[in-house]
C-alpha cells in the first residue's frame, strides 16, 4: 500500500503528511486497482490505517477483513511500525498472529520477533473449503543500524568503521529475514500436519526468492536422506510463478516481470507460494493455476496525474480454477 496512513497522521516522519485532495487520491487509485483485478482474496502490506482500509475494501464487496497487529507510533500520529492485512470475499473463519514455537527457539539459543508479524487467516474458499491463508512483509534489506551512543567516538565515525557497521548491519537484516521465513515455515508445516488444508502465502518478501535466507520455505528434503522427500514432498510451498509455467508449459527462463526497482534495476521481491493442492504435478491437486498476472505500469510506464501516490511495487495476482480433467 505504500505507506496507506489517513492524514493528519505521519509515515515515518511529521513531515510525510498528504493532503486531504492527495489522500482521496491514494484512495482511489487503490480502489480502481482492486476493481480491475477482481480478485477474491487481497493480501496487504504497509497498512498504517486499517480501519479505513477495511471501510474502503468493504464499499467493493469485500465482507471480511483482518489483521492481527497494531500500527506503532512514536508519539500518537507519526507512525514507523505498519501492519499487514487481508480483504476476502469469502469467510475468514479465524485470524491469528503468526508466532515463534518458544521450545524452538530455546532449542536453538534465539531470541526473536517479527519485524512485521505474519497474518495466518483461515479462509472458506469454493472447491478447497478451509483454507491456511498467510500474509507476509519480510525484513527489508535496510542494515541493521547500531545502538546510538550519546558520546561521539571519532574513531567509530571514520569511513573504515562505517563501512564495516554498514555490512554488518546488512547480514544481521538478511539473518532477520531468514529467521522470519523459517520461523513462518515451521507454523506452515505445523498447521498443515494437523489440519492437511491448502496453503497460500502472499507477500513482499524483500529480497529475490532464490535467495539462501528463504530456502527454509521451499525445502522439502533432509539433506542427507534423500528419500525423505516422499513424505515430505506433501509440506511443499512453490512459487505459483513455477507452477503456472509448468502447467502453460512457458520457458521459465524467459524474463519475469519485475515487481520493484531500485532506480533503473529491477527486482521480483513479491511472491505467492501455494501447497501441491494448486500443483497439477502431483496427481491429487484440485486447482490448476491458469493465470499470473503482475499489474506493473505504474511503476514502468507511469501516468503522473493518475499513478503519482500508488504504490511502489507491482501488484501480483493469480487465478486458479477448478482442474480439468
Amino acid at each position: 500500500m505504500f505507506n496507506f496512513v489517513e492524514p493528519p497522521n505521519a509515515f515515518y516522519d511529521f513531515e510525510n503528511i498528504l493532503t486531504q485532495d492527495e489522500w482521496q487520491k491514494k484512495q482511489g487509485w487503490f480502489r480502481d486497482r482492486i476493481t480491475e483485478l477482481n480478485s477474491d482474496v487481497i493480501g496487504f502490506q504497509e497498512v498504517f490505517s486499517p480501519n479505513v482500509l477495511k471501510a474502503l475494501v468493504n464499499e467493493l464487496g469485500y465482507a471480511y477483513f483482518c489483521t492481527v497487529d497494531e500500527p506503532k507510533s512514536e508519539d500518537g500520529y507519526v507512525f514507523n511500525s505498519p501492519v499487514v492485512a487481508f480483504a476476502s470475499r469469502y469467510p475468514i473463519l479465524n485470524a491469528q498472529p503468526v508466532i515463534a514455537e518458544q521450545l524452538q527457539l530455546e532449542r536453538f539459543g534465539i531470541e526473536f520477533e517479527f519485524n512485521r508479524i505474519p497474518v495466518h487467516a483461515s479462509i472458506e474458499l469454493p472447491h478447497l473449503g478451509i483454507t491456511d491463508c498467510y500474509v507476509v512483509h519480510f525484513k527489508s534489506q535496510r542494515p541493521k543500524e547500531p545502538e546510538v551512543n550519546n558520546e561521539i567516538d571519532e574513531e567509530r565515525l571514520s569511513p573504515l568503521n562505517q563501512l564495516h557497521d554498514e555490512q554488518l548491519g546488512s547480514w544481521l537484516s538478511t539473518a532477520q529475514r531468514g529467521l522470519e521465513a523459517n520461523i513462518l515455515h515451521n507454523h506452515i508445516i505445523q498447521q498443515r500436519k494437523k489440519t492437511n488444508q491448502a496453503v497460500v502465502v502472499m507477500g513482499d518478501f524483500n529480497k529475490p526468492l532464490f535467495h539462501d535466507e528463504f530456502k527454509g520455505l521451499l525445502s522439502h528434503e533432509l539433506r542427507f536422506d534423500k528419500f525423505s522427500s516422499d513424505y515430505l514432498a506433501q509440506f511443499q510451498l512453490k512459487d505459483s510463478w513455477d507452477i503456472y509455467g509448468e502447467l502453460k508449459g512457458i520457458d521459465l527462463l524467459e524474463k519475469r516481470a519485475y515487481t520493484h526497482y531500485h532506480g533503473a534495476k529491477g527486482s521480483v521481491l513479491d511472491y505467492i507460494l501455494l501447497s501441491n493442492e494448486f500443483d497439477s504435478s502431483f496427481s491429487s491437486n484440485i486447482l490448476e493455476v491458469v493465470d499470473y498476472t503482475v499489474t506493473d505500469k505504474h511503476i514502468v510506464n507511469p501516468t503522473f496525474d493518475i499513478d503519482q501516490f500508488s504504490t511502489d511495487h507491482a501488484l501480483v495476482s493469480i487465478t486458479a480454477r477448478i482442474r480439468q480433467a
